[in-house]
């Protein structure tokens, strides 16, 4: 593809359409971070009955692009494509991310510099056949699941977004999805969080949930996270979200990163783990 070309930042039209069997981990923003990976999914199955889905960003930035993809693959993960998934699959010359300091900019080249070199045929077929969104039934209702919004596969959806905006984007999906929604489930921005938004016209809300990052945080703590979704399981009519936080072989990324051109930081344990869930 001509790099030069502009690009189009949409998700794929495609709908995956599933029925839940009980929790589920959603998790996103690996970015080429085998350890963390591996550590979100040992947490992940050493739960019973909860199912893992990643929703996209499985390269840039860390050093294991191949190993990321092909675990999710042998895995058999429901898996979204992320905007750098399709920079990197479509080759297109750019990830579709937002720099704003020259430090960035400059972290950014080398990334996509370095993960355009690394990424083998089989990685880059993958990262083609990813499909732009999941819905899930489940017993509270439809669940949206995206890598950034319905309407984007680069747009940030941070938490201090205006309601007015939310509300409409709720519009929006519900009318591309031909169906209503109870939660639109999503990354990209490596900053977790839960908000509940009124609906544009009926009586209900539709919850907002950003399930932060397994490979590269962005709110304070380095450990992993992924958000562990109860929808209706647990306890009857109640959509239960938390978010689990999970310590990784920090050192061994470090190790990695040193054997190539990145220049990219990953914040780590200095000063011990941080508590919490």
């Amino acid at each position: 593809m001509d790099a030069s070309a502009p690009v189009d930042w949409r998700p794929d039209s495609s709908v995956d359409r599933r029925r839940a069997a009980g929790p589920l981990a959603f998790f996103s923003d690996v970015h080429g971070n085998l350890p963390g990976l591996q550590a979100i999914l040992a947490d992940i199955g050493a739960r019973p009955g909860v199912e893992a889905l990643c929703l996209g960003d499985l390269v840039g930035y860390g050093p294991h692009p191949n190993d990321v993809v092909g675990l999710l693959h042998e895995r058999h993960i429901p898996t979204l494509m992320g905007n750098y998934d399709r920079g990197i699959g479509l080759e297109t010359g750019e990830c579709g991310c937002v720099y704003v300091t020259d430090e960035q900019k400059a972290e950014g080249a080398a990334s996509l510099a370095w993960t355009t070199g690394a990424v083998t045929a089989a990685t880059r077929s993958r990262l083609r056949s990813l499909g732009g969104h999941l819905l899930i039934d489940t017993p509270v209702g439809l669940l949206l699941a995206v890598h950034a919004s319905p309407r984007r596969l680069n747009e940030y959806l941070f938490e201090d977004r205006p309601e007015t905006s939310l509300r409409r984007l709720v519009g929006e999906a519900e009318l591309e999805m031909g169906t209503p929604l109870r939660a639109i489930i999503f990354g990209h921005t490596h900053v977790p969080y839960v908000r509940d938004v009124p609906h544009p016209t009926e009586d209900r809300t539709v919850t907002f949930v950003n399930d932060g990052s397994a490979g590269r945080p962005r709110d304070g703590d380095w450990r992993a996270c992924y958000a562990l979704i109860d929808a209706g399981f647990g306890e009857p009519d109640t959509l239960a979200v938390s978010f689990v936080r999970v310590p990784y072989d920090h050192a061994a990324l470090q190790a990695a990163l040193a054997g190539t051109s990145l220049i990219t930081t990953f914040a780590g344990p200095a000063g011990g783990d941080r508590t919490g869930a």
